[in-house]
């Protein structure tokens, strides 16, 4: 259980967070940008599209408004049942009269859009929606099925620069022909743009590699090999939340938790980013979590092979010491004000 102590830090971390809300939004898009320029392309996938096919200005101010306002309520999460969550004044009126948000631009998060997956379209970049679905009328080109089909390639190609792992097992599909269903509209025609978008390469899930993601022994075994500054933390773990603690000896350590989450049978990814106390002695809870990542939650993760959890460990552990850094300045003046 939080102390008193640490139940002050984390709020006033999060006021400290909410103010430079701005800088977070700033910096997931310059994260995301390293990233690609590394070439991991396929965690970034739709963003890569709609960076190369949407109109400028791909974010405006009203649209980076409203994601720094989305980032508030994120921040303000999980601080615990007594404490209400972030209430913006903004988005109440944005949902109360939606005309006010129609304008809004924003690649990152455009939204449900109505040419895509979503049982109920609900688009908030409205440019982005018209401008792909005339893409499909226009162009015959389909932003979903194209981007679905450059993550699995992309996914496969990082994944060759995994070496603890034995290689996932690919197979060379027969493709279709296209074949259209005039009952639908051609953006909706499922059958019809899987034809047109097949995959070069398909991989098959290899049934002897399944334990590990239903085990521990796998994720120890790499986090070990690729993440010693993060030791497994045995005693804040179990079998369903294993814990890895940052090497430190502050008050406060970062943390990363791979857990079995909603009644899965396996371990969920990416792994979760969290500041923790380091007199945590007793199992880690949701409420022992004084604070969690809210910048970029979540990136494509595939099950067919133990390469897949080195690849994605191979992406997400860099990009966690570079949150932990971005961090480290809002943590120190949060302390610095806890002590004051």
């Amino acid at each position: 259980m939080r102390t008193k102590k640490f139940e002050s830090f984390a709020h006033i971390l999060r006021e400290v967070l909410s103010h430079d809300a701005g800088k977070l939004f700033d910096f997931q898009l310059a994260l995301m940008e390293l990233e690609v320029g590394e070439g991991w392309r396929a965690f970034h996938t739709q963003e890569i599209l709609f960076k190369e096919k949407l109109p400028p200005p791909l974010i405006n101010e009203l649209g980076r408004q409203y994601a720094i306002e989305r980032l508030r309520v994120e921040i303000w999460e999980n601080l615990g049942p007594q404490v209400f969550s972030y209430d913006s004044p903004l988005l109440t009126e944005w949902r109360e009269h939606p005309e006010t948000l129609a304008g809004a631009r924003n690649f990152l998060n455009v939204g449900e859009l109505d040419t895509g997956p979503a049982p109920t379209p609900n688009p908030l970049d409205r440019t982005a929606n018209d401008v792909l679905r005339q893409r499909i009328e226009r162009d015959h080109k389909h932003w979903w099925y194209e981007s679905r089909v450059n993550m699995l390639a992309w996914y496969l190609a990082s994944s060759a620069h995994a070496t603890l792992t034995p290689p996932l097992l690919i197979w060379e599909p027969e493709f279709d022909t296209p074949v259209r269903d005039m009952t639908v509209a051609l953006a909706d025609d499922r059958g019809y743009w899987k034809a047109v978008y097949q995959e070069r390469s398909l991989v098959v899930m290899n049934a002897n590699e399944f334990k590990a993601f239903t085990e521990p022994d796998e994720n120890l075994r790499l986090m070990a090999a690729l993440a010693p500054d993060f030791p497994y933390a045995a005693h804040l773990s179990t079998g369903k939340r294993l814990v890895f603690v940052q090497q430190g000896d502050g008050l406060l350590a970062w943390a990363l938790m791979i857990e079995k989450t909603d009644g899965s049978m396996t371990y969920r990814y990416p792994p979760k980013l969290i500041l923790i106390s380091r007199e945590q002695t007793k199992k880690l809870k949701d409420d022992d979590i004084l604070y969690m990542n809210v910048i970029g939650k979540w990136f494509v993760s595939y099950s067919y092979g133990a390469r897949c959890l080195e690849t994605e460990l191979l992406f997400h552990l860099p990009r966690s010491r570079r949150l932990i850094a971005f961090y480290a300045p809002f943590v120190q003046q949060a302390l610095s004000r806890v002590g004051s």
